[in-house]
């Protein structure tokens, strides 16, 4: 009697833990809630450097805080799991995360475009490049990611 491994075609199963929706689910929210507590401390720093460059042109660091401060959970916790959802292969939904994000990334930045007055144009051409490159590194990374999760797909077949 042939034994399985000499089959043609044949491949050992390797049982995966079992991890339950509730253990997924608490794990992931430890994570979104650590990006997202992450970004809060980059609130405090990015009011820090708005206070001591930005404010002779008119922008005021306390509206910027708030702003900041008010969007930047909402990016935490909407980039967190649209990364999730890549990784999950729902794209619709990834997308739909996305645009979260993208909102709640750019409103602090657009706020500081919007009320900076007579500021040097190099001000601008800096705000500018900083969403411009957060952009493409997060255009970036996700087809990464997107590519790393179709060749993974491919090899599982």
């Amino acid at each position: 009697m042939a034994s399985e491994e000499s089959t043609p075609g044949f491949k050992p199963q390797i049982s995966k833990p079992q991890i339950s929706k509730r253990q997924i689910s608490k794990r992931q929210k430890f994570w979104e809630r650590l990006w997202a507590s992450t970004i809060l401390i980059y609130t405090l720093v990015a009011t820090f450097v708005v206070w001591k460059t930005l404010k002779k042109y008119g922008v005021n660091p306390i509206a910027f805080f708030f702003i900041d401060a008010a969007t930047s959970w909402s990016y935490g916790i909407t980039s967190a799991r649209m990364v999730m959802q890549i990784i999950h292969g729902n794209m619709k939904s990834a997308r739909n995360w996305a645009f979260g994000a993208a909102a709640s990334f750019i409103t602090p930045q657009l706020y500081i475009l919007v009320t900076a007055h007579h500021a040097p144009a190099d001000v601008y051409r800096i705000i500018i490049g900083v969403i411009s490159a957060l952009f493409l590194f997060t255009a970036i990374s996700l087809f990464l990611e997107i590519k790393r999760k179709k060749r993974r797909t491919i090899h599982s077949l």
